[in-house]
């Protein structure tokens, strides 16, 4: 691998042009498995990485220990991105799914394990293990990998591409973007890739932060800081209280708002709604709000000086169940003087609670980006450009994104893989 060279600026001036059969803009998970699979089919290829170290978002992923995939597989794989997204995917996943990407890392060298929520992670729990065993597989196979070389310039040369860096140019027959999205700027994603896509004819949708913390307005949500549940639905809804999204997995609440996997899966939602939205609680999923009604009313019998908490699910923590029933007006409320109306109140605080969203916490904390090129302007089984043969497009730079739990990083493996075979 080529190591960056101590002025760039000079360098690029006096530098000749690099020819090759492939040039790969951007070295993370998308980027490096396409560039892996270009040059096992021969290619020459160039790896081009504006930053100074290669896979930043695998690093930092998972606070450093790298949930690269997930267990499920199939119909029910494709099913975690969304229909439309599900189905552009499908090729991509099923000729690469999560064992085949688990097989690649571990005979890599880097053995996996599955933990809560089907997530897979390295067993060493490194980050780092998982981007040093990417990168060996680039050198083996002789990929010219390189660093603080940002394209400021992309564009057609005959029947090929030029790419200008900030160490010369790069004369390619193929080019595959990988550049990525908005998320995590302090990895250097600035959105470059969309750029060079408008320049070549392809449609940006618009870009959302997703997979971020929710900033939550209500002072009671704020209140209960540090709490974790996990038997408890959260669902994302728009301004006409249509239900987009329901997730049951954990949820965190902070001084800022809502936290943990089953919120952050909803951010996405909650910022296309452009502050119009918010999301809907339920906390007992597994019973009927007219079945909890009857458990109360047989509970009531001769206990006329129980408090209303008291009734409420053991699962929820003391401090939650005070919140809900403060919500609901029945604070101070035994159940000898416990009306129907305020009953009725506490049904829904514990079923149907609606909370306004405005947004999330922006890209500074998202960990995808939703939106990018169009997918009806790819080709979904080789990742080429419709409107440009010869250029790819892979990973977060699509306008695919996918729940917490190893899913992005699964699509992007796998797209760059395609991208990597045709290109």
């Amino acid at each position: 691998m080529t190591a960056p060279p101590k002025s760039g600026a000079a360098n690029a001036a006096s530098a000749p042009r690099t020819r090759c059969d492939v040039a790969v803009v951007g070295a993370g998970a998308a980027g490096l498995m396409a560039a892996i699979c270009a040059a096992e089919r021969g290619r020459s290829v160039v790896l081009l990485e504006k930053s100074p170290r290669p896979g930043l978002k695998i690093l930092i992923s998972g606070g450093g220990r790298c949930n690269l995939t997930t267990t499920r597989s199939g119909s029910d794989l494709e099913a975690q991105y969304g229909a439309r997204r599900g189905r552009f995917l499908r090729h991509a996943l099923r000729s690469f799914p999560p064992a085949a990407l688990r097989a690649f890392i571990e005979a890599a060298g880097v053995p996996l394990q599955e933990e809560d929520l089907e997530k897979l992670f390295p067993v060493s729990q490194r980050a780092r293990d998982v981007v040093e065993a990417l990168l060996r597989r680039c050198h083996d196979r002789n990929v010219d990998l390189r660093l603080e070389a940002a394209v400021v310039a992309l564009g057609r040369d005959g029947d090929g591409f030029v790419l200008s860096t900030a160490r010369g140019e790069v004369a390619a027959r193929s080019v595959v973007l990988a550049t990525g999205g908005l998320s995590y700027p302090k990895t250097g994603a600035t959105g470059d890739g969309y750029a060079f896509c408008r320049s070549f004819g392809h449609t940006i949708t618009r870009t959302f932060p997703a997979l971020a913390p929710l900033a939550v307005g209500p002072g009671w949500v704020r209140e209960l800081q540090g709490i974790v549940v996990h038997d408890v639905a959260i669902a994302s809804h728009d301004a006409n209280g249509k239900l987009l999204c329901i997730r049951q997995r954990p949820i965190l609440f902070t001084h800022k708002g809502l936290s943990g996997p089953a919120p952050m899966d909803l951010a996405g939602d909650i910022e296309e709604a452009e502050g119009r939205g918010g999301v809907r609680f339920d906390f007992v999923p597994g019973v009927a709000a007219d079945e909890l009604e009857r458990q109360w009313l047989a509970a009531t019998a001769g206990t006329g000086t129980q408090k209303v908490e008291g009734l409420l699910p053991p699962h929820l923590p003391a401090r939650l169940r005070a919140a809900l029933c403060g919500l609901a007006g029945c604070a101070t409320s035994t159940l000898a003087n416990w009306s129907r109306d305020s009953r009725r109140r506490l049904l829904t605080t514990l079923k149907d609670l609606r909370v306004p969203v405005a947004r999330s916490l922006g890209y500074d904390h998202a960990e995808v980006t939703r939106g990018g090129v169009d997918l009806q302007e790819v080709d979904a089984r080789t990742m080429q450009s419709k409107r440009t043969p010869g250029l790819y497009v892979c990973g977060e730079l699509l306008d695919v994104d996918g729940p917490i739990g190893g899913f992005n990083f699964q699509a992007a493996f796998a797209t760059g893989r395609l991208a990597g075979l045709h290109a």
